[in-house]
């Protein structure tokens, strides 16, 4: 699931020019031209919000193809990673699955093409049962070309511009025909001094999408005023896009992918000014995240350039044809031939198995007698012919000076995570495409579905329309046999892409623990299975705002007016345990009351190598008054660390309150995700404090642990009595680095009694 996700979701940022682009001509077939709707006078003149940003984006338009024949020649370094994390839902920690890394030594004439020197390349899957780094001789596909002649500008990737939008594909903000889809206003100026005096004005323009579509970018773009030529840019896609609707996904399987979604939430690209005259690019980067039901894989790809020497190569080693046809270039030859789709398959399968015989042989032939083996290629329909040389000893890849100490580093030095971190702040909440409000899409199926002590099954479905200007609405709609009800919420939120505020009317059944995520998929096949539902629960019925904010972490704050009663337990029917199922315990005997208040939550996380540093911490903050008036918050924080053959894990946390705390906003102690082997709800009260302790093998795939867990839960004037606390000890399982977790904890005191659990997104 993980690798197709990624694949698909960066095929929506590099598909503008990866196989069939260029600029098109009158020999290309009806299905290669663009797509696009024409440009009326009417269009043309609400495009353009002044007169500046019109003339500013024609020329603009033209630079584009307008290549500098004063550039001849360069001599750079190319720097490129690719990183992809996954969890289990939005809140849970930072987790790496996925991270190559490459840098080379590219050699570019005008005359010949590119020479690449492949100087460093690595990959490593933490999550793997190896989690070890795995260099592949083929890096160098990856490798990015910092400019050749009709190099797009624009996308992360590479890639040929094109003259024409084609709406089948990212629609280009200044490609011809763009009036029809964006508006484009003129923004703030930047006077740049050079190292001669010459002064250079920078302009932005605003540009924004008519609509909000998958496919469509709202973003700010500066230009140099003299040439209008590109020299930064920061953008993102105007909407998430829905996969299923791109289709692939069979009819009877998309209950199991909703949602299927894939969205781009910032691109940055900036260009530097070397020898004086020439732009080129410097520092580019890409980030978002693609969903597949409730895993989350957030992914970024991050590329920077630097110059050794401008227009100083009078010449370049003649790149030979290609060794072999590309797959991409066999299967078109394929299609053209209106060869079988079954006779393409085994077709292909026979020419990738001659094509790695091939690169076998010629890099044995190569490396008997020299040190580097060459591959010869030809990118963008054969505009670029590439030789890609490689060392035959590829263990010097992965330890190459010219990579970063660790794979695992933030990239700080080398990418300019800061600045770039910096520019994205441009995409504001205000910078929004236009208002046209979109065809609602229906979400259900195992997303929507659960599985708990109060409710026994509980599904539902939302109904959500994007409507423009950052703003969508939904109406969700939840119906639950064992207690009968029918719960729901409608809702309007505006979002940015990283930043959301939503408002919403509703009526739930609301979490009261604050440990785990009980009305998640893990928790629901804990309590379907084996009867351990742990979570506690009341009902609650009013309004509330919330939001979400990136902030050196991620802070959500919450404000609201509810009435919460009381929910009883009307499930003990388990899979495993029949009708009657003894082991689903009480839940919490809720207060009845109106609550007006607040609350947020701060959390975040550092650290990616699993055998290295690694921190989380998590603070909660709420306060309410009405029929009750009281104030809470707690702290958590969990430091690992890996330290030779083993690894250690140590998790502290504690809270406290003042004033009336109803019940279900007491503290509740007990159960795997705090005091292991003691029954949920053991320690209950107006405060608590908790450790726990693990030791297990420094192999974040498979590692087994040894744990020790202790807590205490009560009122907070006995804070500081001396009590036996709550405990239990055990042996368990981490598999994917806390993805999936298995426990079988003794529990000490109060209760001396041995549970098995089974759950997923554990600290370790």
């Amino acid at each position: 699931m993980l690798i197709p996700t990624i694949a698909l979701a960066l095929q929506v940022t590099v598909s503008a020019g990866a196989q069939d682009s260029g600029v098109r001509s009158g020999s290309d077939t009806t299905r290669n031209e663009a797509r696009r709707v024409p440009v009326t006078d009417e269009m043309r003149r609400t495009a353009f919000k002044d007169p500046a940003a019109r003339e500013l984006l024609l020329r603009a338009r033209v630079a584009r193809f307008t290549q500098d024949s004063m550039l001849i020649s360069y001599d750079a370094k190319s720097y490129q990673r690719i990183s992809a994390g996954l969890s289990l839902r939005a809140t849970a920690r930072s987790r790496l699955a996925f991270r190559s890394e490459n840098a080379s030594r590219v050699r570019w004439h005008r005359d010949v093409g590119a020479r690449v020197q492949v100087l460093g390349a690595r990959d490593v899957l933490p999550l793997a049962p190896e989690g070890s780094v795995v260099i592949g001789n083929e890096a160098g596909a990856m490798i990015r070309v910092p400019y050749y002649p009709g190099k797009e500008q624009l996308w992360v990737g590479g890639g040929l511009a094109e003259a024409e939008v084609d709406e089948r594909k990212l629609v280009h903000p200044i490609a011809e025909g763009s009036e029809a889809y964006y508006t484009f206003a003129t923004g703030d100026s930047i006077i740049m001094t050079l190292p001669d005096g010459k002064r250079i004005t920078l302009r932005e323009i605003r540009i924004t999408a008519r609509e909000p579509k998958w496919n469509m970018a709202v973003g700010s773009f500066w230009f140099e005023t003299e040439r209008a030529h590109l020299v930064r840019a920061v953008y993102r896609l105007s909407a998430p896009m829905d996969m299923r609707a791109r289709g692939g996904v069979l009819i009877w399987v998309r209950p199991l992918m909703t949602p299927m979604l894939a969205e781009i939430t910032a691109i940055s690209v900036e260009y530097g000014l070397y020898s004086q005259r020439f732009w080129l690019p410097k520092l580019q980067g890409m980030e978002g995240y693609a969903r597949v039901n409730f895993v989350r894989v957030p992914f970024s790809i991050e590329e920077r350039y630097s110059y050794e020497s401008v227009n100083a190569l009078d010449s370049l080693e003649k790149v030979q044809a290609p060794d072999y046809l590309s797959s991409q270039a066999y299967r078109d030859s394929l299609t053209k031939a209106d060869v079988d789709s079954a006779d393409i398959r085994v077709k292909m399968r026979e020419h990738r198995a001659r094509a790695d015989t091939l690169a076998e042989a010629a890099r044995k032939s190569a490396c008997a007698t020299s040190a580097t083996y060459t591959v010869n290629r030809a990118r963008y329909d054969g505009a670029l012919p590439i030789a890609l040389e490689f060392p035959c000893d590829s263990t010097k890849l992965a330890h190459s000076p010219d990579l970063p100490g660790s794979i695992y580093d933030d990239g700080e030095e080398l990418f300019g995570v800061r600045e770039r971190e910096e520019l994205i702040k441009t995409l504001s909440m205000g910078l929004q495409p236009g208002w046209m409000p979109q065809s609602p899409n229906v979400a259900w199926g195992l997303a929507h579905t659960r599985f708990n002590r109060v409710e026994g099954f509980s599904t539902g479905a939302a109904l959500r329309s994007v409507l423009g200007s950052g703003y969508s609405a939904e109406l969700a709609l939840r119906g639950s046999i064992a207690d009968a009800q029918v719960n729901g919420d409608v809702s309007i939120a505006r979002s940015n892409g990283r930043s959301s505020v939503r408002g919403a009317l509703y009526r739930r059944l609301a979490v009261s623990s604050d440990f785990g995520a009980p009305l998640s998929f893990g928790s629901s096949l804990a309590a379907l299975l084996y009867a351990r539902d742990e979570g506690f629960y009341h009902r609650a019925w009013g309004a509330e705002v919330t939001g979400v904010r990136p902030v050196m972490g991620q802070i959500e704050w919450r404000l609201f007016g509810e009435q919460q009663w009381n929910a009883a337990v009307e499930n003990r029917w388990s899979l495993f345990g029949g009708a009657n199922d003894d082991r689903f315990i009480a839940n919490v005997n809720a207060d009845n009351g109106w609550l007006y208040g607040a609350g947020a939550r701060w959390s975040g996380s550092r650290g990616l190598d699993p055998a290295g540093w690694r921190t989380t911490a998590d603070l909660r903050l709420e306060a309410a008054t009405g029929d009750f008036g009281y104030a809470r918050g707690l702290f958590e924080t969990t430091l690992s660390r890996g330290l030779g053959p083993v690894a250690a894990s140590l998790t502290a946390a504690a809270g406290s309150s003042v004033g009336a705390l109803p019940a279900q906003r007491h503290f509740f102690l007990g159960g795997l995700q705090t005091i292991r082997g003691q029954t949920a709800g053991t320690g209950y009260g107006e405060a608590f404090w908790m450790g726990r302790f693990e030791l297990g093998t420094n192999q974040a795939g498979v590692r087994p642990v040894v744990f020790g867990d202790l807590g205490w839960a009560g009122g907070r004037d006995a804070w500081s009595a001396v009590v036996r606390p709550m405990s239990g000890v055990g042996i368990g399982a981490s598999f994917f680095d806390g993805i999936i977790r298995m426990d079988l904890a003794r529990g000490i005191h109060p209760k001396w009694q041995t549970r098995l659990d089974l759950y997923l997104e554990a600290r370790f």
